[in-house]
């Protein structure tokens, strides 16, 4: 139930951003036409310039670089049609054309200079999301665990919410071996990290924050629930990469969930103690602090306990 009011409150989201983008570009289309009416009921000589500019800045509201475009062609046609259409004149002909052609070098710049501002957001989103994700999975890395882990400990211990933290570490084997080339090491992690994230919710946050170290958010899932998930991730992996014994890939899984002291560091020293645990009796198997089975029951009533199935 929680997973689909999540789901709809997104769609919600983003429904009112497409509206709000729609609504920002009719208003900024039709001040653009009533620049254009007013400038028509003026006599000639009068500035037109302004207004256009002020409609060409104004489309920024609008993220396309295209829009801008086409507010830059309407104020250069309404400005050259007003030379034509205007019906009167208040100064003399090379005055007009001197304003009209200043008019139309100033929505040329106008719109230059909007593109490139555009553009320049553009960059700075597409940097903002590089610095943010690991390049060879494409799922988010150790700068955005981090910063995510701390905005989740904060809303989970506000609303006294569950929330566990699991340490995943690829046993590689042979993998890093003289055997194996640069490119296939890049295939097998990608490989795997598609298949451990394939085999979460949407709803959890998966990172590869090592080599061949990875990471999980349960946000409002209890230790033995996160270990159960765990345990699956393991044994289907397990069961995927390790057809040949040459080759085999095994996961160590360490968790922790969130106590009532606990900052970043204490919780991630938890999760990365069980990992340990997990590698020094010999791999290939989950642990957690403090142990628990993946028989026990959640310290809170049936009802209240997440479902691991969409």
């Amino acid at each position: 139930m929680r997973d689909h009011l999540f789901a709809s409150t997104a769609a919600a989201k983003v429904l009112f951003r497409e509206w709000a983008g729609h609504a920002n570009s009719l208003i900024i289309v039709a001040a653009t036409f009533f620049i254009f009416i007013i400038d028509l009921h003026l006599p000639l000589g009068v500035a037109a310039g302004a207004p256009y500019v002020l409609v060409i800045f104004a489309s920024l509201w609008v993220s396309s670089i295209g829009f801008s475009y086409l507010i830059a062609t309407l104020s250069l046609v309404f400005t050259i049609s007003g030379l034509y259409l205007s019906p009167g004149i208040e100064a003399p002909m090379h005055i007009v054309l001197i304003n009209r052609g200043l008019t139309v070098l100033l929505i040329i710049a106008t719109a230059i200079m909007v593109t490139r501002i555009k553009r320049a957001n553009i960059d700075i989103s597409s940097l903002m999301n590089q610095v943010a994700t690991d390049p060879l999975t494409g799922y988010r890395n150790r700068q955005s665990f981090e910063s995510e882990l701390e905005t989740e400990i904060l809303r989970c211990k506000r609303y006294h919410h569950h929330l566990s933290v699991a340490i995943i570490d690829i046993d590689l084997f042979k993998l890093f071996n003289d055997n194996y080339n640069y490119r296939n090491n890049n295939d097998y992690i990608q490989r795997i990290s598609n298949d451990i994230r394939i085999n979460i919710r949407a709803t959890d946050f998966f990172y590869r924050i090592d080599i061949n170290v990875f990471a999980i958010l349960f946000p409002e899932t209890e230790l033995a629930e996160a270990k159960k998930v765990c345990e699956s991730v393991r044994k289907k992996i397990a069961a995927q990469m390790g057809k040949h014994a040459e080759n085999k890939i095994l996961l160590s899984i360490g968790i922790a969930t969130l106590e009532e002291t606990d900052d970043q560091m204490h919780l991630c020293k938890r999760a990365e103690e069980a990992l340990f645990i997990s590698k020094r009796n010999g791999g290939n198997q989950v642990s957690t602090l403090p142990s628990v089975s993946c028989k026990d029951k959640p310290p809170v009533a049936a009802i209240l306990s997440r479902s691991r199935i969409d």
